[in-house]
């Protein structure tokens, strides 16, 4: 038998940093990423889909896209989909007057339907984590496979009090990273979080998607992360300390974004301390690195080498800040930033304040 954990597909959510028709593509390819792992159940003879939580962004979610989802859902008959709503859902977000009867194999999860048996399989799931009382009666069956799913953070979820309850797998949703390798809940059981199917923002990196198990005879046999997303975020760095001038930083950058695909969404930083000589034309940087990817940002973190300013006895404007500066009592950190917006404006460069 072949079980997907998934969670976490905030399906509708806003993604606004994008703008325009990148917003609306973004917001599409959310909703076509849980679209694209159950066409991936249908071709691998999946049996049920566990959905730990927060299957849309809000609580409020658009009709059309409620009809969406049941239509896909009732497209593939052959699976079961157990619904356990998160933080961010409605449970009774399908009860929607104008919805006709929901498909038979839409298993929403509430405190009477918790429970749910596949011959040597038995699942269940809790819509209330914090209350700890459910910990006390529950009651798996030793010589059963045995799934748990809830949705809560481990700091929330009462795992302690899970130990010894013959629980194979404890399916998790609400932390949008991957426990590629599963955690060890007791001497029988593991954990996991499932992460996104299709990562949101910068806070996740890397490639994201679902979990298939494969049980045999009350064992798991296999425990596979099959990757999902679109698209990929990256977070780069760029140490400019050696660098001279603009085509040189443009060539770093080149080097290291040369694996990224052109369609993947890119963080780029700037870093190092650079000579105060150096000329950096931040717009021409952004406007290259937002010609390679489909969404890119330029941080400029780097910081001016006082070092490298030799004008201390010129006599000159440049020379009377720099020893204004120097003989304040300002922090080390403070006469760091007001040089360096001060010798910017003395040069004419434009200045962010």
């Amino acid at each position: 038998m072949k079980i997907i954990h998934t969670a976490d597909i905030h399906i509708d959510s806003k993604m606004n940093r994008y703008g325009g028709d990148k917003t609306e593509r973004r917001i599409r390819e959310i909703k076509n990423a849980f679209f694209r792992m159950i066409d991936y159940g249908v071709k691998h003879n999946v049996k049920v889909i566990l959905i730990a939580g927060d299957l849309f962004d809000n609580k409020e979610v658009k009709l059309a896209t409620l009809r969406e989802v049941l239509t896909k859902i009732t497209s593939a008959p052959t699976i079961d989909f157990i619904y356990l709503a998160g933080n961010h859902d409605d449970p009774a977000v399908f009860n929607h007057e104008k919805l006709a009867e929901l498909p038979s194999n839409l298993k929403i999860v509430t405190k009477e339907n918790n429970t749910f048996l596949y011959d040597d399989v038995c699942i269940k799931a809790y819509d209330n984590y914090a209350d700890e009382d459910y910990t006390k009666t529950l009651n798996f069956d030793p010589n059963k496979y045995n799934i748990l799913m809830l949705h809560g953070t481990e700091a929330e979820i009462p795992l302690n009090n899970l130990k010894g309850k013959n629980i194979d797998y404890l399916a998790l949703g609400d932390i949008h990273i991957p426990d590629i390798a599963a955690k060890r809940l007791d001497a029988r059981g593991i954990y996991a979080y499932s992460g996104v199917l299709e990562p949101r923002g910068f806070d996740e990196v890397g490639e994201r998607g679902f979990f298939v198990l494969e049980i045999q005879k009350n064992k798991l046999i296999r425990r596979e992360f099959i990757k999902n997303n679109s698209r990929t975020y990256h977070i780069i760095d760029v140490d400019i300390s050696a660098l001279n001038n603009t085509l040189e930083i443009e060539l770093a950058i080149k080097k290291a974004t040369n694996k990224i695909p052109s369609d993947d969404i890119v963080r780029l930083k700037l870093t190092g301390k650079y000579n105060y000589e150096l000329i950096k034309d931040i717009n021409a940087l952004r406007e290259y690195l937002e010609s390679k990817f489909y969404y890119a940002e330029l941080i400029d973190d780097s910081k001016v080498n006082l070092n490298t300013i030799d004008f201390a006895n010129e006599v000159s404007l440049r020379g009377e800040f720099f020893r204004l500066i120097e003989a304040s009592n300002y922090s080390p950190e403070v006469k760091e930033e007001l040089l360096k917006l001060g010798l910017n404006a003395l040069k004419g460069r434009k200045i962010d304040l």
